[in-house]
């Protein structure tokens, strides 16, 4: 059921002013499954560092830092969720100029 603001058939859909069509869906899809596995790369590499900085670096788990605590323990217990709050910030920022900055040029007319 759609309102007066509101029209669909198989190739767009309308919101009020906006209009979503297949291409602009498409394109908005396609960079931001773009933006979502370049993020998944970092976070992989990141989290596969910990364990193999563990088997390859001696230093990294043996040497004391700070109070005792060795480099490995800290990066585990404190800076690992800096870094994933940081970036998970920093996605959502992202995404969030980056579908705005689609939506914007659909709206001018300019394409994606």
């Amino acid at each position: 059921m759609t309102s007066e603001n509101e029209t669909n058939d198989a190739t767009r859909t309308q919101h009020g002013e906006h209009i979503d069509t297949i291409e602009s869906v498409d394109a908005v899809f396609r960079q931001q499954r773009k933006l979502s596995f370049t993020y998944g790369a970092v976070f992989f590499i990141v989290t596969l560092f910990i364990p193999l900085g563990t088997v390859a670096f001696q230093w990294w788990h043996e040497t004391p830092i700070w109070g005792g605590f060795s480099l490995n323990y800290l990066v585990v217990s404190l800076l690992y969720y800096v870094f994933l709050w940081g970036m998970a910030w920093m996605y959502s920022k992202q995404a969030d100029t980056l579908d705005t900055k689609l939506h914007m040029e659909n709206d001018a007319g300019g394409g994606v």
